[in-house]
């Protein structure tokens, strides 16, 4: 549980980098503004989360 709390909090860290880079280098937004991806990095925790522990279930 705790290895899969790591992973998804590593995955989402890494998405918050890529999404607030895209959308400065792509012009969506100015300035590098962490609020502007925080919802969408929390609903991605929680998928990363539950694709975690469904694929140990089922090697």
């Amino acid at each position: 549980m705790k290895q899969r709390v790591t992973r998804a909090l590593m995955a989402t860290g890494l998405y918050l980098i890529i999404a607030n880079t895209g959308n400065f280098f792509f012009g969506v937004n100015k300035r590098f503004d962490w609020t502007t991806t925080l919802w969408e990095a929390a609903f991605f925790f929680i998928f990363i989360f539950l694709l975690l522990g469904y694929r140990n279930n089922h090697k």
